[in-house]
């Protein structure tokens, strides 16, 4: 006998809404879950976008009546205190590290450039415009007035004295002559003389930085001192304190052209460089010179023994002067006014000279330049 089958109760109305919750069940998740995402992102959004890490606008503005000047780098607009305000966020990189300027740590050499003066030079490395005579005293040889373009000088760390041992002085004696404590030399970091003493003689020519060493002291007077006259002309006086001084004589004028100082003709034994500021040009003694453009004598007769130039004429023309050295004979006199090729004097060997030759010197505002740049000779 077959089983009868029990006849199937229809569901309650509890029963139909908990099987339509379980079928919808899923998806409202979903649905729940991703709207709740996207309030979650949104939130976080607008927080990081007033924190500057959102969005951001690039082109700031201000707002009318301040005087707010907007930073290069980004912004952003933030609510605040009921309006609207610009927020000018900085985030420019500086693709550089910036190197402060200081002295060197130990000596250098410079090379003189046009426009250079000893105490621009001194300023520039942080020293006194004396360790830089004291430091070069045999290259600008005893005077200051002889720095000249390209000449090479050394550049001390500190102030004080560069000394060249000359294998007979004990340190002692240089830190006497120097006026400083001996253990500053043997210690500074600047010189290799550990394991020495007071009484040690460093080899010759062992150069030896003195630090705060005191040396013998420069003339820094100018050789030029202008002034003015009564009538507010501007005059001059050229190495006021030299026996060939003219005192206060009115500058010149010159053509700005330029002829040969020994027409006669010539040898030259030495060329302008960094340690020469002019041309040899040699010849017999007696030989004519001629001035190299019209100008004004500021100087006739002689130079004091420490310059080396024995009887000088020097001539303005005008922003340009010319010396005209060694001479035998001075044949112009102070104030005079002169023309280009005029005799100005006779070739000799006076001063600091070993034969009879004419040293030339061109000078743009007193600063040697090269006269073969000018004169074919």
């Amino acid at each position: 006998m077959e089983n009868a089958q029990e006849p199937i109760q229809p569901d309650t109305t509890w029963q139909t809404a908990a099987r339509l919750f379980r079928q919808a069940l899923t998806p409202l998740a979903i649905l729940i879950a991703v709207v709740g995402l996207i309030l979650l992102l949104s939130g976080l959004t607008r927080r990081l976008s007033l924190h500057g890490a959102g969005s951001l606008i690039d082109t700031p503005t201000t707002q009318p009546g301040t005087n707010s000047t907007p930073i290069a780098g980004s912004s952003i607009t933030a609510l605040t205190g009921g309006s609207l305000e610009q927020i000018i966020l900085n985030r420019d990189l500086i693709p550089y590290t910036v190197i402060p300027d200081r002295p060197p740590t130990q000596v250098i050499t410079y090379t003189v450039q046009p426009g250079d003066t000893v105490s621009g030079i001194a300023s520039r490395f942080y020293l006194d415009r004396s360790t830089i005579y004291w430091g070069n005293i045999n290259t600008l040889g005893g005077d200051v007035h002889m720095l000249r373009t390209g000449m090479d000088l050394y550049i001390l760390p500190v102030d004080g004295v560069y000394h060249v041992a000359d294998g007979i002085q004990t340190l002692q004696w240089i830190a006497d002559n120097y006026l400083v404590d001996v253990e500053r030399i043997i210690d500074s970091s600047y010189n290799d003389l550990a394991g020495l003493t007071p009484g040690s003689i460093p080899n010759w020519g062992t150069q030896i930085v003195v630090p705060g060493g005191t040396g013998p002291m420069a003339d820094w007077r100018s050789p030029i001192l202008e002034t003015r006259d009564a009538s507010g002309r501007v005059v001059q006086a050229f190495m006021p304190n030299m026996p060939g001084s003219c005192g206060t004589v009115p500058g010149g004028r010159g053509t700005g052209t330029w002829v040969n100082p020994v027409p006669g003709g010539y040898l030259i034994t030495s060329v302008f460089d960094g340690f020469h500021s002019g041309i040899d040009l040699a010849n017999n003694t007696g030989t004519p010179i001629v001035a190299a453009d019209n100008g004004v004598v500021i100087f006739a007769g002689w130079v004091n023994e420490s310059w080396g130039y024995g009887q000088l004429v020097v001539l303005d023309h005008g922003g340009w002067t010319t010396y005209y050295a060694h001479l035998s004979e001075v044949s112009v006199y102070c104030g005079q006014g002169i023309f280009q090729g005029q005799q100005i004097g006779l070739m000799g060997s006076t001063g600091w000279s070993t034969g009879p030759h004419l040293h030339f010197e061109m000078r743009w505002n007193h600063i040697p330049d090269n006269p073969a740049s000018y004169i074919p000779f």
